[in-house]
């Protein structure tokens, strides 16, 4: 079944259910079945809304198998139930502010706290314990986060090579406790790399527990780039050897200087440990890449939808956060998207609009959706078996993403496979602190 359904009027957390009921699915029919069954309107599908794709996608083999042999199940969005969401407070602590957070968090499992990014104008770090999750669409109804323990600071120009490239944009984060104790990395690219010839993409904030006083290594390079320069989540143990190793770190497409970047969501295998607790970091930090687009292949060709049939991907599309479910093989990408009814325009007044748009806009102000990529893994470790090219990989389900608070982007994500807890960053939800408080909300999801 496609996930279209909207859920309740409080859909924000969600759980993932993996029951065997469905484990016949492993050869990827069902999958197709599924995207052919929609309207190739922006609710979901198969690419252009035909399911072509999911249908073939668990040819690829060499996949984990579940535990009666098959291999694991493809997720679909009707499988995701609401659970919760809270608040965070928009006042001023440290150097910066929540107000027009930026996107990225990172949870900390130690501290059960989330490592979230600030101001668009400092890209800040302040650390917020993670209060009672309230399963409410009704702002007043859910907890306020406490201050945080550790206050907003800034980083990017605090790195012991300094920030030659003008990194001034964090794209994600990861705790990890590695030999040496807690450790941030963090991934960074230029808002405006107009030449695209940026390298650096990565700084290790050596002390997590103190971000002002501690060391700051970097910047490193990952291979790939901005294409890889975005979030970054571990793998399920069961598919780190058909994958290549441990964590994957991507980006997309979405912020200026297309060229520089993946147009669809991305995929780079690396592992956290050739940086954390490596007090001589051999950079360029070897990535492989398992899902990667571009200008010549990008998703979809047809970026500002001049046909009216592309529902997939826009010049508005961008993926915010992506991770591999456990107990599925489904590589979840989440974000927004836009233009999939109106078509996209270049520096124009949109109809409801008031004024021109900076870049591009939807010719409709309300064509604007949280959106979601569903992705085969089998397809993946065919790109790793050199049997796919990384942007010959398509997602066998995509859609709208349903939330019940007015935003027009999910800015980041978390994943933390102990507890199957899944955090998204809701920009600008919270509308209730102030008049010119526009601090971010946190859902929750938890995949069962």
């Amino acid at each position: 079944m496609l996930g279209r359904t909207l859920l309740g009027a409080g859909a924000v957390l969600f759980a993932i259910s993996c029951s065997s009921d469905e484990a016949s699915e492993g050869s990827g029919g069902s999958a197709g079945n599924a995207g052919s069954a929609g309207s190739g309107g922006a609710g979901a599908g198969g690419v252009d809304g035909g399911g072509a794709t999911g249908g073939t996608a668990g040819a690829a083999g060499g996949g984990a198998a579940g535990a009666s042999g098959s291999s694991p199940e493809l997720l679909t969005i009707d499988r995701f139930e609401y659970q919760g969401a809270f608040r965070i407070p928009a006042d001023d602590f440290g150097e910066s502010s929540a107000n027009y957070a930026v996107g990225p968090i990172a949870y900390n499992a130690t501290n059960q706290s989330l490592f979230l990014v600030g101001h668009a104008q400092q890209n800040p770090i302040a650390e917020f314990s993670i209060p009672k999750i309230v399963a409410s669409s009704t702002l007043s109804d859910l907890e306020m986060a406490a201050p945080p323990s550790q206050g907003f600071v800034t980083v990017l120009d605090d790195a012991a090579g300094g920030n030659p490239q003008s990194l001034g944009v964090i794209g994600g984060m990861l705790h990890v406790v590695g030999p040496n104790g807690s450790e941030l990395l963090v991934n960074a690219y230029e808002y405006y790399d107009a030449p695209a010839d940026n390298t650096q993409t990565t700084l290790v904030i050596r002390d997590a527990a103190d971000l002002a006083a501690s060391a700051k290594d970097g910047f490193f390079e990952l291979t790939g780039a901005a294409h890889a320069s975005g979030w970054m989540s571990p793998i399920p143990s069961e598919w780190q050897s058909s994958l290549g190793g441990s964590h994957i770190t991507g980006h997309s497409s979405g912020v200026p200087i297309i060229s520089r970047l993946s147009v669809g969501p991305s995929a780079f295998v690396f592992d956290p440990l050739t940086m954390v607790g490596v007090t001589n970091v051999q950079s360029p930090i070897p990535t492989s890449a398992l899902l990667d687009y571009s200008l010549d292949n990008p998703l979809h060709a047809d970026l500002s939808n001049d046909t009216g049939q592309n529902q997939i991907w826009t010049h508005l599309s961008r993926a915010s956060y992506g991770f591999i479910a456990p107990g599925s093989r489904t590589y979840v990408t989440i974000g927004y998207s836009g233009g999939h009814a109106s078509g996209v325009c270049y520096k124009c007044t949109p109809s409801g609009g008031s004024s021109n748009c900076g870049g591009y806009c939807a010719n409709d102000a309300n064509d604007n959706s949280h959106y979601y990529w569903l992705y085969d893994v089998n397809d993946l470790i065919a790109v790793k078996n050199g049997t796919k090219q990384p942007h010959e990989v398509l997602p066998y389900e995509f859609g709208v993403f349903p939330t019940p608070f007015a935003s027009r982007e999910i800015g980041g994500g978390a994943f933390d496979p102990a507890s199957g807890l899944l955090y998204l960053n809701v920009l600008g939800a919270d509308d209730e602190q102030g008049t010119y408080a526009v601090p971010p909300l946190i859902v929750v999801y938890r995949i069962q």
